[in-house]
């Protein structure tokens, strides 16, 4: 019976110890979203939504509007529904949620 108790008492000691990462994870996806008004084009290659070639795009793009106010900004770029689906995703634009259905 000491056994039984001692194996239990070990087993809720390491579910009890295991880290909650749900809220945490999810918080720290939002806070380490790439502002999309301040990356540079290796950074916004490096999300893997865009190729380095689109991405030195929308960063001409950015100079030429003077920043991003929405997605639909990029329109004029060819992005595919995919890439700004990704793009929304790992992105952000100040102001404006990653989950914005704009």
């Amino acid at each position: 019976m000491k056994k039984v108790f001692q194996s239990a008492l070990f087993a809720a000691a390491i579910l009890l110890s295991a880290p909650v990462l749900s809220p945490v994870a999810s918080f720290a996806a939002d806070a380490a979203a790439i502002e999309l008004n301040k990356a540079t084009a290796d950074q916004l290659a490096a999300t893997g939504a865009v190729d380095k070639a689109t991405a030195e795009k929308i960063v001409e793009l950015r100079e030429e509007l003077g920043g991003f106010q929405s997605f639909d900004d990029l329109g004029e770029l060819g992005i595919s529904g995919d890439q700004m689906k990704q793009l929304q995703e790992k992105t952000s634009i100040q102001g404006i949620s990653s989950d914005c259905n704009c």
